[in-house]
């Protein structure tokens, strides 16, 4: 497989605020605000970049100033992103509010922009899209975007990762057909979510849909990768928490080294988690240069740590 990854998905600018006390709601809380590109895909660009992976981005662009500031930022990781669409709106926007233990209170996402990613737009792509063999793509995008990714990487025989972003968003995923999916990567609500609110719902039943692996979040009590024939089960570091935000696709973005790196599938799961509780302790999605060597020793620490 080549190294060459593609990311479709919502760009965001990320405004956090960190609370200098326990939230207290109907009333104002003193914060501290971090701006930086955000968005999931962009948060695992940013991060493969920093790897040395040739890594490009498919997103929807404002045309306000703030355009200018992600670009700059995409720009200066190389980050490829001119296949890109710039649409008359205000650039994405993903304002949270965190508790002094980087806990989330609240977020909410304005983005009038990623739903220009359309089924036809990526159509009139197909030739540049058949040079990526990986694609992630996150369900910021439409139910039928979503479809005809899935349908794409099927027939052109494309390795295809669903980041599912949310319980709202990964509801989009409950009516498609996923068979041939490469990975999917629910916590346990996002799980349910796709299994159409399932009480009980399991990792084998997305399985048994033809869904080649599942990587399952269970925030503090780790992780679960999940095949047909196999389950690895890998605890989480104990660390002091500053802020969660990012964590996931951190994790996500060191796994998907560790596969292009040809790693084992339970080193690929131990450099995810050695990244994660990283960043759990910086302010922020994406620790600016982080690097692949750094990332193998915070995994060689982690084995000994745990």
């Amino acid at each position: 497989m080549s190294k060459n990854v593609l990311c479709i998905g919502a760009l965001l600018l990320d405004e956090l605020y960190f609370c200098d006390q326990a939230v207290q709601l109907h009333t104002s809380n003193p914060a501290r605000k971090s701006v930086s590109l955000g968005g999931v895909v962009a948060n695992i660009a940013q991060y493969l970049a920093q790897f040395a992976v040739d890594v490009s981005l498919l997103t929807a662009f404002g045309t306000d100033s703030e355009a200018a500031f992600v670009q700059e930022q995409l720009d200066t990781l190389h980050i490829l992103y001119a296949e890109s669409i710039s649409v008359q709106a205000n650039t994405g926007k993903y304002v949270s509010i965190l508790n002094p233990d980087g806990s989330l209170q609240l977020a909410v996402c304005e983005d009038e922009c990623t739903a220009s990613i359309t089924p036809d737009y990526l159509a009139s792509k197909s030739a540049y899209l058949t040079q990526f063999d990986l694609w992630v793509i996150d369900t910021n995008l439409s139910l039928d975007s979503i479809k005809w990714c899935i349908d794409f990487c099927i027939s052109q025989n494309k390795k295809i990762i669903i980041e599912p972003v949310s319980v709202p968003k990964a509801h989009k995923l409950a009516t498609l057909a996923l068979s041939g999916v490469f990975m999917i990567t629910p916590n346990e609500e996002e799980l349910s979510a796709i299994l159409g609110n399932s009480i009980a719902a399991f990792p084998s039943q997305l399985l048994d849909q033809g869904v080649q692996q599942i990587w399952l979040r269970k925030g503090g009590q780790g992780s679960e990768m999940h095949l047909s024939q196999r389950v690895t089960k890998l605890a989480a570091k104990k660390v002091a928490v500053t802020d969660t935000t990012g964590a996931g696709d951190a994790a996500l973005a060191a796994w998907i080294y560790g596969f292009l790196t040809n790693e084992n599938s339970d080193h690929c799961m131990q450099m995810g988690h050695a990244l994660a509780a990283e960043v759990l302790q910086h302010k922020g999605a994406v620790i600016p240069g982080m690097t692949s060597e750094q990332l193998h020793q915070l995994t060689q620490n982690s084995r000994y740590d745990s």
